[in-house]
């Protein structure tokens, strides 16, 4: 078996194959360099105007100062208790009944070179209403002002100072929290004489906030409703409750989105949620986020809240398609080393390992040809541009290697098709197991049919060595043949000298070139 010529064609091969997937691993880590410089740059651009926005509020919050008596030193031999008063400071936050935002928002590509990212401008309407307010009374608490919190991921995306207006009250919005919950936002501060008011505080107010890419409502209220519009025609809708409605158009989008405290139990869970660093906490309610030793055991409150949110992203992710091109790579080259080996076996011709290499590299070049141009055309195009080029210098190539041009043409053609194929894949992700099922069926279907009357045996059966031919001897004088001698050899059975002479120069031909072929492989 190690002698036969198949055997070594198909090892060959084999190798050639496992070698590629070098340059086909050098390809993914080219694009996931280029992907990760691209979040630098969009990194840049954040830092340069304002990060993802998350809006958590409003919030009521009281302060209030406890006073506390604690006994420092007590003699009851002498009846003598020294005690020591202590004022203690905290605060009381109260969520809304009832919580209704109308937002709108205009989306910008913001460049840097050959990358963007989407910067957007919104206005959030915020309307809605405080139950009224039950406060403990003794002697020993004594509350200051309240003040309306506002919390923000990225405090740098206000645009206009808000006024706040509080069952008739109007405020003006200062900046920090002065809640130690929430770094970032704003606050407003009111009278005393709302906490003792018998109604329901009603409020309203309107921030102008800047972003890029996402913008997040919490659902604080006893029942939240969030109305948003918007000109971006790629929402991606995320976050743990989506939209009730939604419409999606070339010129935008609008969407709605409700919940209660029934479905996320927000009332309970708040003083739970960490958000000392709201834009940490959305990237680990992320499923990629990955909790170190030390924050899963130390760590005992919850991150990653509910929120309605959105994300302005772009339509198409050109890197995440190359990946998935790559990845059909080694698929593409296989194919390409069966259909060279069956030309070898049904047309005779012998293919050079070398020529399997290089027919593969201008394969490998194609992805590197489509990540250029992606970045600077589209998916699309760069797509088509690559495919035909390497199909054109693949089928000039092998013009003259399977030794005529319709068989270039012919295997040029074939290699558009199966790019086309593999396009269709990519575009077609929930049917690209089913489509690629087809494909290798029909594969193997039209390699089982061009082989069926194939002698496997004798393809593989290694060419005989054939002793070398005998220097001529001199020919001895032969004596003129008569007519009837010659007649007496013609009908003795024997066969013509010429005759033989050509079948045994054919054979001798047939073993010369199988013994070339045996030695070349080997």
């Amino acid at each position: 078996m190690i002698n036969s010529t198949l055997f070594w064609k198909i090892f060959v091969l084999i190798v050639l194959t496992l070698l590629m997937l070098v340059p086909i691993g050098m390809v993914l880590e080219m694009i996931d360099g280029r992907n990760q410089y691209r979040e630098s740059v969009i990194s840049q651009i954040k830092d340069g105007t304002s990060g993802e926005q998350t809006v958590i509020g409003p919030i009521l919050v009281i302060p209030y100062v406890r006073l506390e008596t604690e006994i420092v030193s007590d003699d009851t031999k002498k009846g003598k208790t020294i005690k020591k008063v202590n004022r203690v400071q905290g605060q009381s936050y109260f969520l809304p009944d009832n919580l209704a935002v109308d937002g709108s928002v205009n989306v910008e590509p913001r460049k840097v070179g050959i990358y963007q990212t989407q910067v957007y401008q919104s206005q959030l309407q915020f309307k809605g209403s405080f139950g009224k307010v039950n406060l403990v009374n003794n002697d020993k608490i004594t509350y200051e002002k309240p003040y309306l919190v506002l919390a923000l991921a990225d405090s740098r995306g206000i645009t206009a100072v808000p006024t706040v207006k509080l069952n008739q009250l109007q405020s003006v919005f200062q900046s920090g929290t002065k809640y130690s919950d929430f770094p970032q936002g704003m606050h407003a501060v009111f009278p005393e004489t709302i906490l003792t008011s018998p109604q329901p505080l009603d409020f309203e107010f309107t921030v102008s906030l800047q972003g890029t890419g996402q913008l997040a409502l919490m659902p604080v209220g006893a029942t939240s409703t969030f109305n948003l519009s918007g000109n971006w025609p790629h929402p991606n809708f995320l976050g743990q409750f989506l939209p009730k409605k939604r419409e999606v158009t070339e010129q935008g989008f609008t969407a709605s989105w409700e919940s209660s405290w029934l479905a996320n139990n927000i009332n309970n869970n708040f003083d739970r949620y960490d958000m000392s660093d709201i834009r940490k906490s959305q990237a680990r309610s992320s499923s990629s986020y990955s909790y170190t030793e030390t924050e899963y055991s130390e760590s005992s409150r919850m991150s990653g809240f509910p929120t309605f949110s959105t994300s302005f992203i772009e339509p198409v992710n050109h890197y995440q398609l190359n990946t998935r091109t790559v990845k059909y790579a080694i698929l593409f080259i296989s194919m390409t080393f069966v259909a060279f080996f069956l030309f070898e076996v049904l047309k005779s011709l012998s293919i050079h390992p070398m020529q399997y290499l290089l027919v593969a590299a201008a394969l490998m070049v194609f992805y590197v040809i489509l990540l250029a141009l992606s970045e600077r055309i589209g998916f699309a195009w760069a797509y088509c541009i690559a495919a035909v080029s390497c199909s054109s210098l693949i089928g000039f190539y092998l013009s003259a290697v399977l030794k005529g041009v319709w068989r270039g043409i012919s295997f040029a053609a074939g290699l558009l098709i199966l790019y086309g194929v593999l396009y269709v894949l990519l575009q077609s992700e929930d049917n690209a197991l089913l489509l690629g099922a087809g494909l290798l069926f029909v594969v193997l279907a039209v390699i089982m049919t061009l082989t069926r009357r194939l002698d496997w045996y004798k393809v593989a059966s290694p060419a005989s060595p054939a002793s070398p031919a005998s220097p001529a001897s001199p020919a001895s004088p032969a004596s003129p043949a008569s007519p009837a001698s010659n007649a007496s050899t013609s009908g003795g059975g024997m066969q013509p000298s010429g005759d033989a002479n050509i079948e045994a120069v054919t054979e001798h031909g047939e073993d010369s070139l199988e013994r070339r072929k045996y030695w070349l492989w080997k």
